[in-house]
This record gives structure tokens, C-alpha cells and sequence, in this order.
């Protein structure tokens, strides 16, 4: 297909293209990490040297000397996401860490997105509308990632599904 001057901008008056699901990764949560420590680097330091990879980091703004933050991880490696948890744990004993495998992520996609505003408060909308607990929302210029618990993931696909027509 050969496009002209100002496609660019039919292409993106359509906000959303697609919803992908994701059920197969787990969510590591840390709470109350001291601010001041290099715990982050350490954490992703042990995570990449076991071979895991990040997919998705979520972190708070410090409140007073200390901050919480979520991964995404591939759930394939929960033996070493634990080990990982637990000596870290050991080590800060202050920080609270959970380790979560009853999640999905459900990833909105949509070059229009760069352009339109209200995308992301028309897709919380219909997590609301629907009584779903989303546990972690991050995006990017064209994909809003919600994490929800795998017992909702079926409901808020078709919720979504049917907001955003997408087939």
C-alpha cells in the first residue's frame, strides 16, 4: 500500500487496534524499599544473572525515605523469582515482598494513542464499570498494560473487547 502526505494522520484517528492477553507471567511486589539503598539494581542484578527477564517495572514516588515497586516476570521462573525474594528478603528485613502468580495483564494497543487523549480514562472506566480490581496499570505511547487478578481476566476481556469494538 502506497501512502501520501498526511496518512500518518488517518492512520492514527482510530485510538485502539487490539487487546493482547497475557496469563503467563508473575508479579514481584516490594513494599517500603528504603530509598536510599541500592536494592532496585540488586534485585535486577540477581534477576538477570538467573536469566529472568523483566518485562514490566512499576514504582511508587518515595514517600518519606521509602518506595514500592512491581515486575513482571515470565512465570516459568518462579523457583528463581523465590530464591531471588527470599535472599533478598533475609537481607532487608524491613521490606515487605510477595511474589504473585494469580495475575494477568491485558495490553490495549494503538498507534492512535499518541495523538488522542482519554484513552487510558475510557479503559479504567471499564475496569470500574465492572467491579475489577486492576492491581497495576503502566503504559507506553501506544499500549496501556492493566494487571488484574485471573479470575477477572475473562470479564474484563469481553468488557474491553466491547467498549473499544474490537473483534
Amino acid at each position: 500500500m502506497n501512502y501520501k502526505e498526511g496518512d500518518v494522520v488517518n492512520i492514527e484517528k482510530h485510538p485502539v487496534d487490539s487487546l493482547s492477553i497475557d496469563c503467563e507471567s508473575l508479579m514481584i511486589s516490594l513494599k517500603a524499599v528504603p530509598f536510599n539503598k541500592n536494592i532496585m539494581s540488586r534485585l535486577l542484578d540477581d534477576l538477570a544473572a538467573a536469566g529472568v527477564n523483566v518485562d514490566v517495572i512499576s514504582r511508587t514516588a518515595p514517600v518519606g525515605e521509602t518506595f514500592d515497586v512491581s515486575l513482571l516476570v515470565p512465570e516459568r521462573d518462579m523457583a528463581s523469582v523465590r530464591e531471588i525474594a527470599n535472599d533478598l528478603g533475609s537481607d532487608f528485613k524491613m521490606i515487605g515482598i510477595t511474589v504473585n502468580k494469580n495475575i494477568t495483564r491485558l495490553n490495549l494497543h494503538g498507534i492512535g494513542m499518541r495523538t488522542q487523549s482519554g484513552v487510558a480514562a475510557r479503559y479504567l472506566q471499564v475496569f470500574a464499570d465492572n467491579d475489577i480490581q486492576v492491581m497495576m496499570v503502566t503504559t507506553s505511547e501506544i499500549c496501556i498494560s492493566c494487571i488484574v487478578r485471573n479470575e477477572d481476566a475473562k470479564k474484563a476481556a469481553t468488557a474491553i473487547q466491547a467498549a473499544f469494538q474490537l473483534q
